[in-house]
């Protein structure tokens, strides 16, 4: 299980600001700055260099653009989170942190295969996800977002070794954004069914994003560009594919689609708001959070959303989903 939340945090860091990274190399970080840094709210700089996130020890509270600027040799990120009142930064880095180093035989180790399935410990549930912001080195990663009074958490990516921080957010809660978005989407979940909200039409170009999370459980979206438009029934096949097999044949191949991008995982009544600069053509938007009820990933339940964007004066078909597969206990 330790190594599934590990790999599930990279992917949600790696979702994170993808997308806006890509649009700033494409527009906004090579002929100019990018909208969100247009909008004219406070900024909230994190950096991370020497090995150490480097984060100033308070903020103010309310909506806030979040800039990572990343002086190390890979890519990295954080998600930001909230703690219920009485956990320790310790405690929830043993759900968040690195995955355990193998044990050996004589220790003890389970078989290969056999590591604990299941969904998270309820405390995963129980921290408020706000998003995340990740980056390249050399070129900085935004994200929107709006952090309430108290302390919050920068977890960092699993993988690179870095330590946790906490930042102070001081005042009093802001009110609702005013923030004009050029495309909204709406995370939800409810009776075992999990799904995207999403517009019809989605225009290709620079754009504003923002996603809401309507649900009971933290979402993220992650965002993939594929050859072609794939039929319900291809993702489906897909969604269920494992790792080191290859689709049937007629089947566009995983290794040829593209990560776009996306947002880090948000909470209910969570809202933020990360930049996106897509090419015409199909994409398949997911979450891959974990079920609160048997851990299965939620895309496995119809949070799987195949869309197209169209060239200029093109139409083309609407949003479509898989119907949520019957799953027993998942195999990860």
């Amino acid at each position: 299980m330790r190594r599934l939340l590990a790999l599930l945090a990279v992917f949600a860091l790696l979702a994170g600001n993808i997308g806006a990274v890509a649009a700033q190399d494409a527009t906004p970080g090579a002929m100019g700055p990018s909208k969100l840094s247009q909008l004219g709210l406070p900024e909230l700089q994190i950096t991370v260099a020497n090995g150490a996130i480097q984060v100033p020890g308070e903020v103010a509270a309310g909506e806030m653009l979040v800039v990572l600027e990343n002086q190390m040799e890979f890519p990295t990120g954080v998600s930001i989170v909230q703690l219920p009142e009485g956990t320790s930064v310790e405690e929830a880095m043993m759900i968040l942190g690195p995955p355990p180093e193998a044990a050996s035989p004589e220790a003890g180790a389970s078989p290969a295969g056999e590591e604990e399935q299941g969904p998270p410990p309820p405390l995963f549930y129980e921290m408020t996800w706000a998003g995340g912001v990740f980056a390249v080195p050399g070129i900085p990663g935004e994200v929107v977002i709006n952090l309430t009074p108290g302390e919050w958490v920068l977890a960092p990516d699993p993988e690179s070794g870095l330590t946790p921080v906490t930042l102070n957010v001081t005042g009093e809660a802001a009110a609702g954004s005013q923030i004009a978005a050029d495309v909204e989407i709406k995370q939800d979940n409810e009776n075992g069914h999990f799904y995207f909200e999403m517009p019809e039409n989605i225009p290709a170009g620079d754009q504003i994003w923002k996603v809401t999370n309507d649900g009971d459980q933290p979402h993220e979206l992650f965002i993939t560009k594929t050859p072609r438009r794939l039929t319900l029934d291809e993702a489906e096949i897909l969604l269920n594919l494992p790792e080191d097999q290859l689709p049937p044949e007629g089947v566009p191949n995983p290794a040829e689609f593209q990560d776009i991008g996306g947002l880090a995982p948000i909470s209910q009544d969570q809202t933020a708001y990360f930049e996106l600069n897509l090419e015409p053509g199909a994409y398949v938007a997911v979450c891959f959070m974990p079920d609160k009820k048997d851990g299965a990933p939620h895309a496995l339940k119809g949070m799987a959303t195949i869309f197209e964007v169209p060239e200029e004066g093109q139409t083309v078909e609407p949003p479509a989903s898989p119907a949520p597969m019957e799953m027993g206990t998942p195999d990860y």
